[in-house]
């Protein structure tokens, strides 16, 4: 079912007037009215600046981040950083650019644990914790260029910490007459905005409110992780842990990013 367009340009909108129009707290820097000392920076991720430097401000504690072990078998990914707050959800991923040669259409996926639970989702294929409520799809280069990316929203239809592409509803066509079951279809909404930075860092700001999830959100905290793709097969993995015997695939938990409020 695709969303309603306008609709979704109001949601925008009133959310980007609420995150302006809070109310001053004290304990919160860079707020006018707040305190007679406030030498802490602001923690606000811009994606339209070409430059990563806002980074540098993210508290320690709310800073979830992971890098390429050494003996990965999926390549494309070198590192992702996550930051979120009431309104966004801030990514920082690093591509390896000999990894990611095909940039005709570049599918990159965030698998999100939005309720915080394991009573809900699954997708084990890809990660220990089989616990992705919703799925986000879109292009990070396309045409050879970078991509905006806004993706498309798809809900975990599976059995509860199953496995499979579980992503449709059953009886559902799963076809371009219903965007493949995705909730909200691929531009439909103004999900997400990101920039390209020195040619391999993608800086990706969403609304999290717009991420249609059939699970919830946990308003303090949720599980995410992600793959980047040449030809729809996965190349790149994050988080990802070392190959062993027992566990070849380098499955890892998901990241989890708590809410900084």
């Amino acid at each position: 079912m695709k969303a309603n367009w306008k609709l979704a340009l109001m949601c925008a909108a009133a959310l980007a007037f609420v995150a302006c129009n809070k109310d001053k707290d004290p304990n919160k820097p860079n707020q006018e009215g707040g305190g007679e000392e406030q030498t802490d920076k602001k923690v606000e991720i811009k994606v339209d600046d070409n430059s990563l430097a806002d980074w540098d401000n993210v508290p320690a504690e709310y800073l979830a981040s992971a890098t390429l072990p050494e003996s990965a078998g999926l390549l494309a990914l070198k590192s992702v950083k996550v930051f979120a707050d009431e309104i966004y959800i801030n990514v920082l991923v690093e591509i390896d650019e000999e990894e990611v040669a095909d940039r005709s259409w570049t599918p990159f996926h965030m698998y999100i644990n939005t309720d915080n639970s394991d009573l809900t989702g699954g997708y084990g294929d890809q990660f220990a914790d089989a616990n992705t409520d919703v799925m986000l799809e879109g292009g990070v280069f396309a045409d050879g260029a970078a991509a905006e990316y806004n993706p498309g929203v798809s809900n975990w239809y599976g059995e509860v910490g199953g496995t499979g592409w579980e992503w449709c509803p059953e009886g559902a066509a799963n076809d371009a007459t219903d965007c493949w079951c995705a909730t909200v279809c691929s531009g439909d909404m103004p999900i997400g905005k990101s920039q390209l930075v020195n040619n391999k860092f993608f800086e990706i700001q969403l609304i999290r409110e717009l991420i249609a999830t059939n699970a919830g959100w946990n308003e303090s905290e949720f599980g995410i992780g992600f793959d980047i793709q040449q030809n729809w097969e996965s190349a790149g993995l994050l988080p990802q842990v070392d190959a062993t015997d027992e566990n070849p695939s380098g499955h890892s938990n998901k990241l989890q990013v708590k809410i900084y409020k």
